[in-house]
């Protein structure tokens, strides 16, 4: 019997892979196994929980319209989950297809998360695809992968405690944290690794306060071999949560157990929280992430295209990669939107695709508006002026440089026009404005250096525009 449902399912996949773009082939039908056909049900095997919604979403009728061409009785398709042999299955295990040829439909039952490990004693979840082998790292975050991999490695024993990583929004920080808590769990299975966003921390000590149950709460955050906090900067202006924090922190650290922290900026620019929170931060290692340069980008772009399964033309990784320039999370989602609506429409991956993608990504990007009071304080932050003097008559080189990036970055981010970006520097020309965007962009193609140094301001300023 065995052959004769191998036998059908190759059939069937043959009919199948004429009928779609052969990336979606490759990325959801290759993978599956048949299992058996008896009593009127066919079984096959996919690899995962995720995989199973996706088929059941998107080909669910063309699985069981494809296999009704080659049995000559009515039958249920089911699905079975993570390559389990079909005897050592519990029911709970087995997830019938809602889609069920000739009979009634079944709503498949919730399944625990197999591609995540669960740390049920204080309910921890870490996601198993952030490693550090699926960590692609660049110039930007060379140093910051090395630093969480030796606290991964030997944790509590390195000098890197707390291990304090900052950097802007979607470059990898909540990746690295994840791959710590992996690494350390696959070492040793016995560690407690506590994995939490600082606004559940937040929400955890509300909890506790209003259930009377204190004691509770610090006893699980302090049994923490290893303490994995994200987000820190949401402590800001919270002092009771930070008093509480404070203490599990210094309890954590007097015996020796590792503490690793993000942010979205450096401790001395975390003014919201309290003064021995930021010694403490400091008295560890810190280190950045700064947004992927060109190659970088590249690099993962195909990862993430390697990893779907797809094929993506040389001219539209390039273009992607061009044009998001400082968002990892953005550049995934841009092959991820890809394979999604190549996958759903049964078309091959363009760049006309690519191009309504990703100007649909920098459109949501635009509707963020940015002023140019906040670029002017961004870049008078940065070199340690004040305002005044950046839209001054001063011509010291120092703050003529520093107002040459105000007029480019305001060409490049805020949409003002030449003439009100001059009236705004102090009623300026506008061919002074265009002297000096042209001289910064001309130092930008000659400086990597210099270019860490506007990325660093960008980052300041779309901050700044989210407060």
């Amino acid at each position: 019997m065995k052959e004769s449902v191998s036998k059908i399912w190759d059939l069937s996949l043959k009919d199948i892979r004429e009928n779609i773009p052969e990336h979606t082939f490759q990325a959801w039908f290759k993978t599956i196994e048949p299992v058996s056909f008896d009593g009127g049900i066919f079984k096959i095997n996919v690899p995962n929980m995720f995989h199973f919604e996706w088929l059941e979403t998107n080909y669910k009728e063309m699985i069981t319209q494809t296999l009704s061409k080659f049995l000559e009785e009515d039958f249920q398709l089911q699905f079975l989950i993570n390559k389990i042999p079909d005897d050592s299955f519990d029911e709970q295990d087995k997830v019938p297809s809602s889609q069920q040829y000739s009979s009634t439909q079944t709503a498949p039952p919730l399944l625990p998360q197999r591609e995540k490990y669960i740390n049920t004693q204080i309910n921890t979840i870490l996601n198993k695809q952030y490693t550090f082998d699926s960590f692609i790292e660049g110039p930007n975050s060379q140093f910051a992968k090395v630093a969480s991999r030796a606290v991964a490695e030997a944790p509590g024993n390195t000098a890197f405690n707390p291990l304090m990583i900052y950097g802007g929004t979607g470059l990898g920080k909540t990746h690295l944290l994840h791959a710590i808590g992996n690494m350390a769990i696959d070492n040793n299975p016995n560690k407690q690794v506590i994995y939490v966003s600082t606004e559940r921390f937040v929400k955890d000590f509300l909890n506790a306060i209003q259930k009377n149950k204190m004691s509770a709460f610090g006893n699980i955050y302090r049994k923490a071999d290893i303490l994995l906090i994200d987000d820190i900067q949401s402590l800001e202006g919270k002092t009771a949560t930070q008093e509480q924090f404070f203490n599990t922190f210094n309890e954590l650290y007097q015996h020796g157990k590792q503490i690793v922290i993000t942010a979205d900026r450096t401790p001395k620019d975390l003014t919201g929280l309290t003064d021995r929170l930021i010694s403490r931060f400091l008295q560890g290692l810190i280190v950045d992430i700064q947004p992927p340069d060109y190659e970088s980008r590249i690099a993962i772009l195909q990862y993430k295209a390697d990893t779907e399964n797809l094929i993506i033309p040389d001219e539209v990784l390039e273009f992607i990669a061009k044009n998001i320039e400082s968002n990892v999370r953005e550049l995934e989602g841009a092959v991820t939107k890809m394979f999604v609506h190549s996958s759903l429409m049964h078309t091959d991956i363009t760049l006309a695709l690519a191009k309504k993608i990703v100007g649909e990504i920098l459109g949501l990007k635009k509707n963020h508006i940015i002023s140019f009071n906040a670029i002017l304080k961004s870049v008078a932050e940065y070199y340690n002026l004040s305002e005044n003097e950046i839209v001054g008559k001063s011509r010291v080189k120092e703050i003529a440089f520093a107002r040459q990036i105000v007029m480019y970055l305001n060409r490049k981010l805020s949409g003002d026009s030449l003439k009100t970006i001059g009236i705004k520097l102090g009623g300026r020309d506008h061919t002074t404005v265009i002297h000096g965007h042209k001289l910064i962009e001309e130092k930008l193609k000659k400086e990597k250096k210099f270019k860490k140094d506007i990325d660093a301001i960008k980052m300041q300023i779309d901050f700044a525009s989210q407060i």
